[in-house]
């Protein structure tokens, strides 16, 4: 059994502990959050000792691995302290609050050898892999274009939680970034990127948006487009779709069944996923499975922190874009 600390008891660090209390390969032996309530519950859960201090679960021998899930203004406090005790590491996106501090961290884990992935859960989600897969086998030829929608159901997280999430382009916008390279194969130059608060005002008063639309070119040629919402009044809503010289694959938008009823004239179909987990929860399961499987040394792909890297790169760009309101060459520093 191996060992995890999970660092935050939030929403994610809740999904996370969940997952290894119920994993047959690991158990969860500390949850490490400032709330020591938050994180004693999830301990009455999913067992684990409660601590406020990272230093006391890193000090544990019977700690083999950490899961970063704390609040992204933490993750480089963080991920720097698990980097320097060796143990293999996977942490939530993005990997720090700056690209300097995220640089740093990818370059220490680099530097020893360690097992460092970055949760880019998008990569596990089975429609999403098997278009992956399928442009490697050149089904669709040259990829020429990328489209990704990204859009959450209401009502949208309080505009005081960008002080902690670090925003939508970055928090959002990490796992699509991310997901259009892997498609593409290919690494990201340059970016455009339009956006404002349509939905709640408030979002300006930390300096976020709620709605974006993206233009993202790569070193192929190809070239990608992102449309974000923190709002929709149908249910949680993402789909991709990347066109090749020869055709297209398309992940689609996800209905919560297949059933549809046929009635006089209409065609009625079930709705979408209420919200991101119902949508993604099983890809949490699959990152898991993979991040595991790696430290056993098994060949099990996975997002590395040079990929995180690239992502907050790409959304440090994108969010200068927005602001000078011009097209932003990325600095390539992954």
């Amino acid at each position: 059994m191996i060992g995890i600390a999970l660092f935050g008891a939030g929403t994610i660090g809740r999904v996370h502990a969940r997952n290894v209390a119920a994993h047959r390969n690991c158990e969860l032996r500390y949850v490490v959050d400032t709330d020591l309530d938050r994180a004693e519950a999830l301990c009455r859960a999913h067992g684990g000792r409660a601590a406020v201090e990272i230093e006391t679960a890193l000090a544990d021998r019977a700690v083999d691995a950490v899961i970063v899930a704390s609040s992204t203004s933490a993750h480089n406090a963080h991920l720097s302290a698990v980097i320097a005790t060796g143990k293999p590491v996977l942490c939530e996106k993005p990997i720090a609050d700056n690209l300097g501090d995220a640089k740093r961290c990818a370059d220490a884990a680099d530097a020893a050898g360690l097992l460092a992935a970055t949760a880019f859960n998008r990569r596990y989600d089975a429609s999403h892999r098997v278009v992956h897969d399928r442009i490697r086998a050149g089904e669709i030829g040259k990829v020429e274009l990328i489209h990704i929608v990204s859009r959450t159901q209401a009502p949208p997280p309080p505009p005081a939680s960008v002080r902690f999430s670090g925003g939508m382009l970055r928090e959002k916008g990490s796992h699509h970034y991310d997901l259009a390279a892997w498609m593409a194969g290919a690494e990201p130059v340059e970016i455009f990127a339009a956006g404002d608060c349509l939905v709640d005002p408030g979002y300006a008063d930390y300096g976020d948006l709620d709605t974006a639309a993206l233009t993202l070119r790569f070193d192929s040629g190809a070239i990608a487009t992102f449309s974000f919402s923190r709002r929709t009044g149908f249910g949680y809503e993402e789909m991709l779709e990347v066109f090749g010289a020869e055709g297209m694959l398309e992940s689609r938008r996800q209905p919560r069944t297949g059933v549809a009823l046929y009635k006089g004239g209409s065609i009625i179909e079930d709705g979408l996923h209420a919200g991101w987990y119902e949508r993604f929860g099983p890809t949490y399961d699959a990152e898991l499975d993979a991040f595991l499987a790696a430290i056993k040394k098994r060949d099990v792909p996975y997002a590395t922190l040079r990929d995180g890297l690239r992502a907050q790169a790409v959304a440090e760009a994108a969010i200068r874009s927005v602001r000078e309101r011009k097209i932003i060459a990325i600095e390539r520093i992954w």
